[in-house]
């Protein structure tokens, strides 16, 4: 007699057929076109299956979106603050306007606001993992002296990525690199103590 499946490993081939039929879509058609009967469909598993595992077609192409997203972190150490931030700023950049991530994120962005669930995700597997090591640099930097202490540290970074954001998903006007180069110079001009610019 064979022995039966192991369901653990049955599992795990569903899980990635469903996976990889997602970013399939994805590639074909765009988000919108993602439905979980698609889905379910391409990867050749009941509805219920993806339902079990996942609350909405969002959480699915986010859990894709990671999986396939593979973006450097914030560099800690060999160069100056400013130096760092001006290339996490770039590198930004870099993934929302020339990588091919770029066009699903903006999706996902925009899909948060209407999902809660989605929104909290992002927030607490994208956005933070990748907000925290710049955070940490300030925050050495302003105990250096580099950086005002007085200024909050999310204001500070806010300061520097929420222009990005805006132009991104609001007023729809390039995010090239001059434009990258001249928040940061006027956040930095914002952030660095007086005496320190003199």
């Amino acid at each position: 007699m064979s022995a039966e499946p192991d369901p653990a490993r049955r599992s795990h081939e569903s899980w990635r057929a469903i996976l990889d039929a997602t970013f399939e879509l994805l590639e074909e058609g765009g988000y919108e076109s993602v439905t979980m009967g698609a889905i379910a469909s391409r990867a050749g598993v009941g509805r219920q299956t993806l339902y079990r595992w996942w609350p909405s077609k969002a959480a699915v192409v986010f859990e894709v979106f990671l999986a396939k997203t593979n973006i450097g972190s914030f560099r800690a150490g060999g160069e100056d603050f400013p130096t760092q931030l001006r290339a996490f700023a770039h590198g930004f950049r870099a993934l929302y306007v020339d990588g091919p991530a770029g066009t699903r994120l903006r999706e996902l962005i925009g899909a948060a606001q209407t999902d809660p669930d989605l929104a909290r995700a992002m927030a607490e597997q994208w956005f933070e993992p990748r907000r925290a090591p710049v955070r940490q640099a300030l925050l050495e930097a302003q105990k250096a002296g580099v950086i005002r202490a007085d200024i909050d540290a999310d204001t500070a970074l806010d300061l520097v990525f929420a222009p990005l954001h805006y132009r991104l998903l609001v007023s729809g006007s390039p995010v090239d690199s001059k434009y990258v180069d001249a928040v940061v110079d006027l956040g930095l001009a914002a952030l660095t103590p007086a005496d320190a610019q003199a």
